[in-house]
């Protein structure tokens, strides 16, 4: 099926299939694999936003496909996908070289189609985009672009307008670039919500659903999302969704949300197809405790039952865990304390000390909720390579002060600070002030970390006043070793289990090889999502014989 436009997610190093290279855990706390192949939500925000006005808009995860099975030719997918616009993701900055290596293979197949990147990485970098890689005709700016696309669609697609009527827009022009600026920031998102069903649709009708799966592992350890606001109250040094990000590169002065009316639609739009569990992105307490309570009638009332994982970033009030407790369903919940050194958190930007954090553990594992996550990462201001194992002698601690029946309920993770310091972030602007040394600057310089750097250690594009980068690396090994040890100690994870990862880890010290991307190094088998399989998530509302043959070829894939 010919679409109007295809938004294509790339790898972030575009050949990954050829090198050989160790990524380590950069990414074993999140979904997706080493070369990011989760989509930013967006993706499946534009398909809702432009079908619904008439466009025919496609997903090809590229990266996800080419994980899916060694045979799958990337070029050929790309020479076969015909449209007349075709939208590639720059959201992160780890896709500074896969994003554009794909731009360029799109515009050598399809050179008379527009080629449109966005994304938070994109409006940062808009100028040397549009200087150094002239096959890239437009970058759309900001954090919500669904309207401009949409201007943008009707002025390639159908003729209609013209460019500089169209907000948040970026061309090339005479040699010149230009820009309209970002004159749209809208401070509601109810009209951009997600009609997840519609977009369901949309994958099954396309023939190809496998190319809209949101990651690699989706159809064996399925996880959903939505986005509850845009903005942020806090600024963390690294971010690059900071307060001050938000407000200095993306003109966002304060929070953009959806109602609870919009959100619990979202969240029942996903349910009636799949019942899977569903990530409320953004700390909801910042949207106030009579929001929640519209969120929980909401909820009730369209008699939701799903399971939930909501994310705080501080330690929230007792009234508001209380109205939490109140919704419905199974929930899960997060809160990145970063650091067991309450200055090094502060310096940070998490704002709180460690009886509050500890007072927050106690009610949540006393009330009803599934289990409670801890994030810790290194890389921090201020943080020591002894400072980092002190880590894992924390949650020693929070495991000895809990009563032998909670224990399970509690979980802890730990991470690098990877690959890199977010461009726009406050420490990025001003590293001097956090004791950081950047390795990298401009957008090329990223795509060299990207597609040079043999090991994760040489891809970081920083190094502290207290760390080097093979500090942060080994630190973050023996962190992560005595982590999985307390945790069988405890008896959070089987004593079989954690010998396997303590072993893996040992290897992975080494650097002197890769290892199947789907391997998390530091994180045990079932230890980071409740076990859900997809085909048994799946409702008879969602069952369709171009999805179960999806889900076939999915399980023949290799693992």
């Amino acid at each position: 099926m010919r679409s109007d436009i295809i938004l294509i997610h790339a790898p972030s190093l575009y050949d990954f299939r050829e090198e050989r290279r160790h990524y380590g855990p950069i990414s074993d706390v999140i979904p997706s694999t080493p070369v990011f192949d989760m989509y930013p939500l967006g993706f499946i925000s534009l398909v809702s936003y432009l079908g619904r006005r008439g466009f025919r808009v496609s997903i090809l995860n590229l990266a996800a496909r080419m994980l899916m099975s060694p045979r799958f030719d990337a070029e050929k997918a790309i020479r076969k996908a015909e449209a007349k616009i075709y939208g590639i993701d720059l959201h992160w900055l780890v896709h500074a070289h896969g994003a554009v290596e794909v731009a360029r293979i799109v515009k050598r197949h399809h050179p008379d189609a527009a080629l449109v990147v966005g994304g938070l990485t994109a409006t940062i970098y808009y100028r040397e985009v549009l200087e150094k890689y002239p096959w890239i005709d437009y970058v759309v700016l900001g954090d919500t672009v669904e309207e401009v696309f949409r201007m943008l669609a009707d002025y390639e697609v159908d003729g209609r307008g013209q460019l500089e009527e169209i907000p948040n827009l970026a061309w090339r022009e005479g040699g010149r670039i230009r820009t309209t600026g970002l004159r749209l920031v809208p401070q509601s998102l109810d009209e951009y919500a997600i009609d997840y069903g519609y977009a369901f649709r949309q994958a099954v009708k396309s023939g190809d659903p496998l190319s809209f799966a949101p990651f690699a592992g989706f159809f064996r350890e399925p996880i959903g999302a939505v986005l509850a606001y845009k903005g942020c109250p806090y600024n963390c040094a690294t971010c690059g969704g900071s307060r001050y990000t938000y407000a200095r590169c993306f003109g966002r002065m304060g929070l953009a949300s959806k109602t609870p009316v919009a959100l619990a639609e979202e969240l029942m739009s996903i349910c009636d197809y799949m019942r899977i569990p569903v990530f409320i992105v953004g700390d909801v307490q910042v949207l106030g405790n009579r929001w929640c309570e519209r969120l929980i009638g909401e909820l009730k009332s369209r008699g939701f039952d799903g399971t939930l994982f909501l994310e705080f970033f501080s330690p929230p009030r007792d009234e508001v865990l209380r109205l939490v407790e109140r919704i419905p369903g199974r929930k899960y919940l997060q809160i990145s304390p970063e650091s067991q050194d309450e200055d090094i958190r502060r310096w940070f930007g998490r704002p709180y000390g460690n009886h509050e954090l500890e007072r927050f553990i106690h009610r949540v594992l006393e009330a009803g909720f599934e289990r409670l996550d801890l994030y810790f990462m290194v890389g921090l201001p201020g943080q020591t390579p002894s400072s980092a194992l002190g880590i894992p002698r924390y949650v020693d601690r929070l495991y000895g002060t809990l009563n032998p029946r909670l224990k399970a309920r509690l979980d802890a993770f730990v991470a690098p600070l990877a690959p890199f310091v977010d461009p726009g972030s406050p420490a990025f602007e001003h590293p001097e002030a956090y004791g950081y040394t950047l390795l990298a600057r401009s957008l090329e310089d990223h795509r060299a970390l990207v597609e040079r750097a043999p090991t994760w250690r040489e891809m970081l594009n920083y190094e502290t006043l207290w760390m080097s980068r093979r500090d942060v690396a080994e630190a973050t090994y023996l962190a992560a070793e005595e982590l999985v040890k307390v945790k069988a100690r405890h008896g959070v994870i089987e004593e079989g289990e954690a010998e396997r990862v303590i072993d893996l880890m040992a290897r992975a010290r080494r650097m002197d090889g890769d290892k199947p991307l789907h391997i998390k190094e530091t994180v045990p088998r079932g230890d980071l999502y409740p076990p859900v399989k997809l085909i048994r998530s799946l409702t008879p509302k969602a069952l369709s014989p171009g999805l179960l043959v999806a889900l076939i070829r999915a399980a023949a894939s290799p693992k």
